[in-house]
């Protein structure tokens, strides 16, 4: 995942549109030699040091003070493929740049810069300083342009040396950076709808609208064959390479090795269709009876892209746990509230399924057979049972309301070891509130059992994707 590790907003480009009045000019202020037009070079300087500090790539025409600059600005974004706008009232502006700029935009989202050049004021200020710091004026006229243009955006504050302002630009950068990871990428859904869960249930017109991903169905048959064509090779290759780097207990070698062939089939089924995103129907008789075992350990092509897996055909969630893990720039966890401990306020999470080892504790990972379907298929099976490592989460559920996705998120602490459930994957989450409190609120929402768990605390980046998106943002 080219999120995953990074400390920038991914590939995402910004177009930095500084505004600043022709006036300054027109009435001499800010003639080319002169302290006012040296100041407002210099500031414009540290605004695409700061940009290019915090997203990477930054398109930067230059001070817009005109309409035929705010033209020209456009044109350059266009050609840049700029993903979002930075608007800076670098100096006091005036209304016909903005409204040329925004024609020329179109409906790129905006990000506006409450600037401030000093931090602070001195005692006593210069004329030459107050129209440097003047750009508070610009703004508040200009809100006047965007609520009557009703225009969206999302506000930073700050100078361009501020710590607090640069890690704001840096979330925006994330959140764009999922906005873009999701657009046109296809999502694959294995075995079809798991019909006793309803809400995990896809709608693939809402799906495209607004989280921008395309649905690529794959059958139960299909992936049982892409298994069978898994060669032996690559087979024994894992097989080794997981007897010799974890522990194993109770997993036959047959079953271990065909557990090996069914994972490595996800790998080539991401290959294949592009997937960013994988649910798995792994309920489903047919697919049992086709491939013998579901698939429940790490595909490692898979986890060095940052795909994100959900079991139990519930898509939406596992396109919140990649959500989830484009923000944390980490592996995530596609879990359920198993149950809670209301004098402990923890809850107990975890699922089966297909789980990144990096997630687990020092403790480590032990492989051992499928808890639930080990009586069942015809080999015991095999997954992994660990303890999410300790330390800040993020947990998030991304649910179709049927009148619009919603992503409902808390904040919690992962508790960490020992083990605390025999079997399973599983995490000791204590969320900031009571636990009782907390699924009170959650039920009341509406959502599937479904939660991801992410490191991390990512709220303000998910809550800033999710209004680039159109989607419901619940903070409980």
């Amino acid at each position: 995942m080219e999120a995953l590790g990074t400390k920038t907003g991914g590939t995402v480009r910004i177009g930095l549109a500084a505004l600043c009045a022709n006036w300054f000019q027109e009435v001499g202020l800010q003639g080319e030699s002169g302290e006012l037009a040296t100041i407002l070079q210099s500031d414009y300087a540290r605004l695409v040091r700061c940009a290019e500090d915090c997203f990477g790539q930054v398109v930067a025409p230059g001070v817009i003070s005109t309409v035929e600059q705010a033209a020209r600005a456009a044109d350059l974004f266009r050609a840049g493929q700029i993903d979002a706008l930075l608007l800076v009232h670098i100096m006091w502006s005036e209304d016909q740049p903005l409204l040329a700029l925004l024609a020329g935009c179109g409906d790129l989202p905006i990000l506006l810069w409450n600037y401030h050049p000093r931090g602070s004021l001195p005692p006593r200020l210069r004329v030459n300083e107050l129209f440097r710091c003047s750009g508070t004026v610009g703004m508040l006229q200009g809100s006047a342009v965007l609520q009557r243009e009703r225009v969206a955006f999302e506000m930073a504050y700050g100078t361009p040396d501020d710590d607090g302002l640069k890690q704001a630009l840096w979330e925006y950068g994330r959140a764009l950076a999922i906005r873009k990871a999701f657009h046109g990428m296809p999502a694959g859904r294995i075995a079809g709808r798991c019909e006793v869960m309803t809400g995990t249930f896809v709608d693939e017109g809402a799906l495209q609208r607004t989280l921008g991903t395309g649905l690529v169905e794959i059958s139960a048959k299909e992936y049982a064959d892409t298994c069978q064509a898994v060669s032996a090779q690559r087979v024994e290759a894992f097989y080794e390479h997981l007897v010799g780097h974890t522990p194993v207990e109770g997993v036959s070698e047959a079953s271990l090795r065909l557990a090996c062939r069914n994972t490595l089939a996800l790998d080539d089924l991401v290959a294949r269709y592009d997937l960013g995103a994988v649910a798995i129907q792994d309920l489903d008789p047919e697919l049992h009876r086709l491939a013998g075992t579901r698939p429940c350990l790490c595909p490692p092509l898979s986890r060095e892209r940052g795909v994100a897996f959900g079991m139990e055909s519930d898509l939406n969630s596992a396109l919140g746990l990649l959500a989830g893990m484009h923000a944390s720039g980490r592996p995530g966890m596609f879990t359920e509230v198993f149950t809670f401990d209301p004098q402990e306020n923890t809850l107990l999470m975890g699922h089966a399924g297909v789980h990144d080892p990096r997630l687990a504790d020092a403790e480590g990972v032990t492989i051992v057979p499928d808890a639930e379907f080990r009586l069942a298929d015809p080999v015991e099976g095999a997954w992994q049972e660990f303890i999410l490592a300790p330390g800040p989460v993020t947990c998030v559920s991304l649910y179709d309301t049927g009148q619009g996705y919603r992503l409902t998120a808390f904040r919690g602490e992962s508790l960490g070891g020992p083990r605390r459930l025999q079997g399973f994957a599983h995490a000791i989450v204590r969320p900031a509130m009571p636990v009782a409190d907390l699924l009170g609120r959650l039920v009341r929402l509406g959502m599937t059992q479904h939660l991801s768990v992410v490191p991390g605390d990512v709220i303000r980046i998910l809550g800033t994707w999710c209004r680039l998106r159109g989607i419901e943002f619940c903070l409980i």
